[in-house]
């Protein structure tokens, strides 16, 4: 199930007003649990702004007795079902970054209460965000284009996330199935992870300036709202061994030209291997420093040797001596 809605995007409050969200609910008259679908199967529940409230048709009521387990996601999707009890299964990455969206969940527990007037009827939920989220931002060393005499340029033309450091590997997980009856934190939310793929995140020309980080007025430059990446949580924080050789890795590159003033161009590609284990729910943000430059130094410090190395001491060549008469 690839689930859509709005797309690229994370999704906060306005946008789950907007869409709406998936209600699952199983009505059982055991003490125990017992997540499905008998009462309400993907039920789409949405705001209604000008009652400022959640509604949905047909309505269901509340029984008499027993109790019903609710699971819920967003955003929602007409073609989603559970599997497996309380699980959505083959949930999809996609490979275009602008087509993956931002994933949530929660679960309740609900049974009828006395005052059946009370708002304490009503089924409260908290939504967890299910993924990680992945953004970056490119800065340069210092500031090398405003100097009309010796000036650069730095243009971003590519961003790539893979496996390997020459970018020919995949390494975030491509589907994966999330147990909407889990916890928030839970390590057992996702299971039968799947696939590998690798991301070309930005490979349109971009020009990188200078950001002073202690300026807050202005900002680097950045992925958009629609470049977030989306991925089911991973850990990649495990160093390759002989005894454990087979690990999850992840390499960032980068590709940049430099345009210096008197015309020429230099192209890099650079690129370092990221070692963090990506959690669900956590916001990761890399910043991406461009630009080192080739300086150079000579020791000033005064020693006799500073900078220049000294003659040394002073080898005699004695001429005219006993041992080295003069010639006639």
């Amino acid at each position: 199930v690839a689930v859509n809605g709005t797309r690229g995007s994370e999704v906060k409050i306005d946008q789950l007003k907007t869409g709406g969200f998936g209600v699952f609910g199983n009505y059982s008259k055991e003490t125990t649990t017992a997540y499905g679908n008998s009462l309400f199967d993907n039920q789409q529940v949405t705001y209604d702004n000008d009652k400022s409230k959640w509604t949905y048709s047909p309505l269901k009521f509340w029984p008499s007795d027993g109790h019903i387990d609710f699971l819920a996601y967003a955003p929602y999707d007409k073609n989603t079902k559970l599997t497996d009890g309380p699980k959505i299964n083959n949930f999809i990455v996609s490979k275009t970054i602008t087509d993956q969206t931002d994933l949530l969940w929660t679960n309740a527990t609900s049974s009828i209460s006395a005052d059946v007037t009370s708002s304490k009827n009503k089924v409260n939920f908290q939504f967890h965000h299910a993924l990680s989220r992945l953004g970056y931002t490119v800065n340069l060393t210092g500031d090398y284009s405003s100097n009309p005499e010796n000036k650069a340029t730095f243009t971003l033309k590519k961003i790539t996330l893979a496996g390997s450091s020459d970018g020919t590997k995949g390494a975030f997980y491509t589907s994966g199935t999330i147990d909407l009856s889990k916890a928030t934190k839970d390590a057992k939310l996702w299971s039968g992870q799947t696939g590998k793929q690798k991301f070309d995140w930005s490979s349109v020309d971009k020009l990188v300036t200078y950001v002073n980080p202690t300026d807050h007025t202005k900002k680097p430059v950045s992925n958009l709202d629609t470049e977030y990446l989306f991925v089911i949580p991973q850990d990649f924080s495990q160093t390759k061994t002989e005894e454990n050789p087979n690990v999850d890795e992840l390499y960032v590159i980068v590709e940049y030209t430099i345009h210096y003033q008197d015309g020429k161009e230099q192209t890099n590609k650079v690129y370092k291997q990221i070692k963090r284990h990506f959690l669900q729910g956590k916001a990761y943000n890399l910043n991406l420093t461009l630009g080192l430059p080739i300086e150079f130094d000579v020791d000033v410090t005064g020693d006799i040797n500073a900078g220049v190395d000294g003659w040394g001491t002073d080898e005699n060549i004695n001429i005219g001596s006993n041992d080295n008469p003069w010639e006639r």
